[in-house]
């Protein structure tokens, strides 16, 4: 009986776990928090901190089957900015695209759903660091 049991555990654990990656791999729109940014300048300077600190969106949705990326910043205003391009490589989720003049990339970990997030504008650019849960 012990045995069955844990083989019952094991089985719904692996089951969990595989829904779990399978909610990063584009199939369902993630909610992405912002943890950490760095941004730096062509001089050299560097900010980090929080997304406010960079007037960067605390959150963003990354819809992968649609092709959309959404976020709203700090003081409400709202930006939509098409994926370019989806790729599933090497356990990560790897999205790109383009907004006003610039170019941003993202990689979410498949199994954790960690997000990490550049944007490169003319003369700056940003390092974004979060984590995504699907929706």
């Amino acid at each position: 009986m012990r045995t069955l049991t844990k083989m019952v555990c094991g089985i719904s654990l692996l089951g969990a776990s595989m829904a779990v990656a399978a909610g990063f791999d584009g199939s369902t729109p993630l909610l992405c928090a912002v943890t950490d940014t760095v941004s730096c300048d062509r001089q050299g300077h560097c900010v980090e901190g929080p997304a406010n600190a960079v007037n960067l969106p605390t959150f963003i949705r990354l819809d992968a089957k649609n092709k959309m990326a959404e976020s709203t910043r700090e003081g409400g205003e709202k930006r939509t900015s098409p994926i370019l391009s989806v790729h599933e490589e090497e356990g990560a989720l790897v999205l790109l695209g383009v907004e006003q003049g610039g170019g941003w990339s993202a990689a979410i970990a498949e199994q954790t759903g960690n997000l990490t997030l550049t944007v490169a504008e003319e003369g700056i650019g940003y390092i974004v660091f979060g984590a995504c849960l699907p929706q």
